[in-house]
């Protein structure tokens, strides 16, 4: 009977170690206006080399409305690992993040942890562990010019 008792107990703890999941909450600030809508991609580690080059490639992807220049993601049932988010505020709506007719980014935009960085952000800039039922991050819109 023990042995029994201790192989289910096992099962079930393995279990449980391999599905740690949870909720991610991202707070947006910052954003110049109402107008428009805010994209989200979230990027796993594994897929790192697509960050802001491929939104298709994201783990996930959201689009939130703006109200009173705030926007809040909710990501759920999210794996246990590292993460970075980009988003950017496509303010007229066309679905494409706009740029200049030098490349320089026409759009606000912003990546988790806020860093600041000379030419486009990589992961490394952005990313974060994810490793509690629930996190709330907190990223503030930027503008190039």
């Amino acid at each position: 009977m023990k042995k029994y008792f201790f192989l289910i107990l096992f099962i079930a703890l393995s279990i449980f170690l391999n599905a740690q999941k949870g909720t991610l909450k991202i707070v947006i600030t910052d954003i110049r206006s109402n107008k428009g809508s805010i994209k989200v991609a979230l990027y796993n580690e594994k897929d790192k080399e697509w960050f802001l080059k491929s939104v298709s490639k994201a783990s996930q992807l959201k689009e939130v409305n703006i109200k009173n220049k705030k926007a809040y993601v909710i990501f759920s049932n999210i794996d246990y690992g590292t993460y970075a988010v980009s988003l950017f505020h496509d303010e007229n709506n066309n679905g494409e993040f706009d740029r200049t007719s030098v490349g320089f980014p026409d759009e606000p935009f912003g990546i988790s942890k806020n860093k600041l960085t000379i030419g486009p952000p990589k992961f490394k800039d952005g990313k974060f562990v994810f490793n509690s039922f629930e996190k709330i991050i907190n990223i503030k819109m930027k503008t190039f010019l």
